[in-house]
């Protein structure tokens, strides 16, 4: 690989993506789905051959798709340590029951539907596990984006999104019968037992670093948490996002937490967090819209996954006293799907879960869904929270 090309795709990517942030600024839209949209442009003047993809380097690229992931990696520890921990416990119960209700819905109603219309019971039911997990990064920086991450909805929002993927990944063990949930739950609870430790050992941790009285030495070791805790869950869960937010929630309760936090923001919106939405909408080929076999599995799929979305954490918000505009906002940022749907999808395909012949069909539709979910989720987030946001 000849590595200045590399380099030329990061500086068009992060010009490219900070032009589309504008744009959106300017239509009163959140900036990220001008990220996704710039992303995608580019990414479809490769897939279409307008632009030669050994020259600019978005797909099958290592190094960028690293620095994408480093991207939402950032972002999540920035949710964990921009988080209120009482305003967390007070929303945790509402949290869990939504995730119930955002996970069941999903996962029957896509197995339902897939089986009405002559899919096998096993690839009906492998569809709505695909259906099941939110993408939290989306959902996070629009909430950031809109000043709404600090609230009941968005604590919760966030809080539920985490538990969504740790209940994907079960499920889908589940369903193509490899791995061992007993293993999955002894890693689970490993990695609390650590967050407990580091909780409360974080105060020693930090004077330690600043005992060394070294340029940048609290910075620097606050860093080595948030990939240590990211390569944890990452190892264990396919799940580095999970790792990164409990080190943000861990160093929450820090002034030296609070104090860095303009650091990290620096360097994740100046360079990776843009990435990895560029990345993102550079990963959604349109030409999968041309896949008319595909079209009518993804009508089907587009159409459960987000009224089986709004309706499951919005019901389970409801049952818990939220009322009816709340309940809303909570079911509208669950609506996104990305990686961890691929990531079901591909799991699935894998094991034999899905026939040969349907296999094409499945990668087409499962991306069309994520395609439409991801493109709809900004303007919808910015109608529901309308009279809380302050973007204008």
């Amino acid at each position: 690989m000849d590595y200045s090309w590399v380099l030329l795709t990061l500086g068009i990517s992060l010009i490219a993506g900070k032009l589309g942030d504008h744009l959106m600024e300017k239509l009163k839209l959140p900036g990220v789905l001008g990220e996704i949209l710039m992303g995608m442009l580019l990414g479809n003047l490769i897939y279409f051959g307008f632009i030669d993809g050994h020259h600019l380097t978005l797909h099958n690229n290592e190094i960028f798709e690293f620095l994408s992931k480093m991207g939402i990696i950032f972002l999540l520890f920035l949710g964990g340590l921009d988080t209120n921990i009482a305003e967390v416990k007070k929303t945790g119960l509402i949290a869990t029951v939504s995730t119930v209700f955002g996970v069941l819905f999903p996962l029957v109603m896509g197995y339902l539907a897939l089986l009405y219309v002559g899919y096998p019971p096993q690839e009906a039911f492998a569809a709505g596990v695909i259906l099941t997990a939110t993408s939290i990064g989306l959902t996070v920086r629009v909430m950031m984006d809109l000043g709404v991450l600090k609230t009941d909805v968005g604590y919760a929002s966030l809080s539920a999104s985490i538990m969504d993927d740790f209940l994907g990944i079960m499920l889908i063990i589940f369903v193509v019968g490899m791995g061992d949930l007993t293993s999955l739950f002894g890693k689970l609870g490993l990695f609390v037992i650590i967050g407990f430790v580091g909780w409360k050992l974080i105060g020693k941790y930090i004077s330690f670093a600043e005992k060394l009285h070294v340029q940048r030495g609290i910075l620097s070791f606050i860093l080595a948490l948030l990939f240590i805790f990211s390569f944890l869950a990452e190892n264990w869960f396919e799940a580095a996002i999970e790792g990164s937010f409990l080190a943000g929630l861990i160093l929450s309760k820090t002034p030296e937490g609070k104090a860095v936090m303009n650091d990290i923001k620096t360097i994740g919106y100046s360079f990776l967090i843009p990435l990895f939405f560029v990345y993102t909408g550079a990963s959604l080929d349109l030409g999968v819209f041309g896949n008319y076999d595909a079209l009518s599995l993804a009508v089907i799929l587009t159409v459960v996954a987000v009224i089986s979305k709004v309706a499951g954490r919005g019901l389970g918000a409801k049952l818990m006293g939220w009322n009816t505009k709340k309940s809303l906002q909570m079911g509208i940022g669950s609506i996104p799907r990305a990686e961890i749907a691929l990531i079901n999808l591909m799991v699935a395909i894998n094991a034999g879960i899905i026939s040969q012949g349907n296999i094409p069909k499945f990668i087409a539709a499962t991306l069309i869904f994520i395609t439409v979910s991801i493109l709809i989720t900004p303007p919808l987030l910015k109608w529901a929270f309308k009279d809380e946001c302050t973007l204008n």
